[in-house]
């Protein structure tokens, strides 16, 4: 069955104005997703990532010890449609960009991963899209490599070092 209203209500909401980066927003919904790279903990306040994930899951898990931490947030108040991709590259840090639809950062250090999704970004992109990169830094969090694959991508815009 396809959803044609606008109400979103497998998505939890958090109206907070002294969060204006919505850092603090719940994530209640919690998963592990075994991928070929590594165990992942989903964290994420949309139900529909959660089946989506489940249905794209590797049989066998990774040997490694400790997960690495996936928290993503669909933020219904973000707008807009994906855009071409960015990523700025700093030590241990990567932020991926796909426009004001999706931003996700990931931290080596931490061995985790945070990501905003807009509203409307829809299954097919994300699973095209988000999905993909969503693994390729996994292995650049938990395996300590760089990720190859992005530098190789003729897409991905490219900028200088960022010397932050």
């Amino acid at each position: 069955m396809r959803r044609t209203d606008l109400s979103f209500p497998d998505i939890s909401s958090h109206k907070d104005p002294l969060d204006l980066l919505g850092r603090f927003a719940p994530t209640p919904l919690k998963v592990h997703v075994h991928l070929e790279a590594a165990n992942v903990l989903l964290e994420t306040n949309d139900l529909s990532l959660v089946s989506t994930l489940s249905a794209v899951e590797t049989p066998v898990s990774c040997p490694s010890t400790q997960p690495c931490l996936w928290r993503i947030v669909r933020d219904v108040e973000l707008r807009g449609k994906a855009a071409e991709v960015s990523i700025v590259m700093a030590a241990g840090l990567i932020v991926f960009s796909m426009g004001p639809a999706c931003l996700i950062g990931a931290d080596r250090g931490r061995r985790e991963i945070l990501a905003f999704i807009g509203l409307e970004m829809d299954a097919r992109t994300f699973e095209k899209s988000v999905f993909p990169a969503l693994c390729r830094l996994t292995e650049f969090v938990m395996r300590g490599d760089e990720p190859a694959e992005l530098d190789r991508d003729p897409q991905v815009a490219r900028g200088d070092q960022c010397n932050a």
